[in-house]
């Protein structure tokens, strides 16, 4: 196992990012639910869903780079 260094700011406010993204995906979950109710796949609602709950859980996604964030965005 590798152990990475970081200040403590930059490791702040990497918890900061993660916890927007955690209300972020929660809120898009709740709006698109309630916009667009009859016209989503239910499977997408599920995918946000998991996502989310693996998000409070803990639990991340890896990216190398931006292109990847990309890739992950427009998958969904």
């Amino acid at each position: 196992m590798n152990t990475v260094t970081l200040p403590k700011n930059q490791y702040v406010n990497i918890l900061n990012t993660q916890a927007k993204l955690r209300g972020d995906l929660t809120r898009l979950e709740k709006i698109v639910s309630i916009i667009a109710q009859d016209e989503l796949n239910p499977k997408y609602i599920t995918k946000l869903s998991r996502i989310e709950r693996g998000i409070s859980a803990g639990k991340g996604v890896k990216f190398k780079n931006r292109s990847e964030i990309k890739k992950f965005f427009h998958s969904l």
